[in-house]
């Protein structure tokens, strides 16, 4: 079985190479729905190909959504393959590389996550040519906004994980083997400081500058980073007031903050609620508007399971597999949340991603397919 599972991959390499290009030329920034559905349609007409039903899920801001399944997936739970479509890179930004240096093919996606989708899809193509996908029900699901916090495809991303046994979400592994096996959950929000313009010459005191109490917040949610309980938190973008000779009326601030569990997300936004409810600056107030969030990714005995069927595939294939705890988050936070077995960092490696330099490890695509291919086999068997 592996064998022949090896030998197709090794076959079709090129034609690997051939679809992440296709891929890789597209401009599929999360806020370019045009580019991401051109993305859609080439993976929709590549799913049909395989015989594949597909269902197109449209959206008005971002791109559509695809999910495919094979006729086993209709009555029976099985394998579910996430990958996610969209880029950081918007198309201003002129980063429109497909070239390879070395072992290294650069371009935007390469890494994050293109190179996973081509995995999946090919990990699937190997099982199916060597008759092993026969009766075994099988669905991927291609999302357009994972990079903005998946805000339209996370229903969608629930409801296929609950009609599935395990799930493995394809972002890129480790160069080193790592497969993620849990990831810090996320709440990226805005803080709103309203005071009181006046002439800064003549102004009384208290002076009720937003500025002022915006840099009060500041420092006082900053003091909230607790590195031994794995918190932290990120204030990366202000704005506010006209002049220097004005005092601030209004003043904005972009935060973000993420947590290991459930407990300290919780325990977090508690404090920072309190922060913004009591301002030091008299003459001005607080506002919060929580703008994307996603739940951690706990690791619990059910992923630690799929992780170690993954190992033992490694080390029959001669591949290492090592489980590790990411900052960042993904889809798998949100498939974890429905009590399913998930694993991340299913695809190809590579790294510098969300960099121009963004780059996929050209030699691991095979042997991370391969894995793939042996581990939806196996766990087909386990959960099915």
């Amino acid at each position: 079985m592996i064998k022949a599972l090896r030998n197709f991959l090794v076959e079709h390499e090129s034609e690997m190479f051939e679809l992440l290009e296709s891929l890789v030329r597209i401009n599929s920034y999360s806020g370019n729905k045009a580019g991401v559905d051109k993305v859609v349609d080439v993976l929709d007409a590549t799913m049909k190909d395989m015989g594949f039903s597909t269902c197109r899920h449209a959206q008005p801001e971002t791109g559509d959504n695809l999910v495919a399944w094979n006729q086993a997936r209709s009555d029976n739970p099985g394998a579910l393959l996430i990958g996610h479509m969209d880029t950081v890179f918007p198309p201003e930004m002129g980063f429109d590389r497909f070239d390879r240096e070395g072992n290294e093919i650069h371009g935007p996606g390469t890494y994050d996550m293109k190179g996973g989708i081509v995995a999946g899809i090919f990990a699937l193509k190997a099982l199916d040519a060597a008759g092993l996908l026969e009766g075994r029900p099988v669905a991927c699901l291609f999302n357009s906004d994972e990079e903005i916090g998946s805000p339209n495809s996370r229903e969608l991303v629930m409801e296929e994980a609950r009609k599935s046994a395990f799930c493995f979400v394809m972002e890129g592994s480790g160069l080193n083997g790592e497969i993620v096996t849990g990831r810090k959950g996320r709440i990226v929000f805005n803080l709103e400081v309203q005071g009181k313009a006046a002439h800064a010459g003549h102004c009384g005191f208290p002076k009720p500058s937003a500025i002022l109490e915006m840099a009060h917040q500041i420092v006082a949610m900053e003091a909230l980073n607790d590195p031994e309980a794995g918190t932290s938190l990120n204030v990366g973008l202000t704005e506010g007031g006209v002049g220097p000779n004005t005092v601030s009326a209004s003043a904005k601030a972009r935060v973000e903050t993420r947590f290991v569990n459930k407990e300290n997300g919780d325990k977090v936004w508690a404090a920072i609620e309190t922060i913004a409810a009591a301002p030091k600056t008299e003459g001005t107030s607080c506002k919060l508007e929580i703008i994307t969030s996603r739940p951690p990714m706990v690791t619990n005995d059910s992923i630690l399971a799929l992780h170690d069927l993954v190992a033992e595939a490694g080390a029959d294939l001669g591949l290492p597999v090592k489980g590790t705890f990411r900052g960042g988050g993904s889809d798998a936070n949100i498939v974890a949340q429905v009590g399913i077995p998930v694993l991340d960092g299913m695809g190809p490696a590579g790294g510098k991603l969300h960099t121009q330099d963004e780059y996929l490890a050209a030699d691991s695509m095979v042997k991370r397919t391969l894995l793939a291919a042996v581990s939806i086999h196996r766990a087909l068997d386990k959960y099915q």
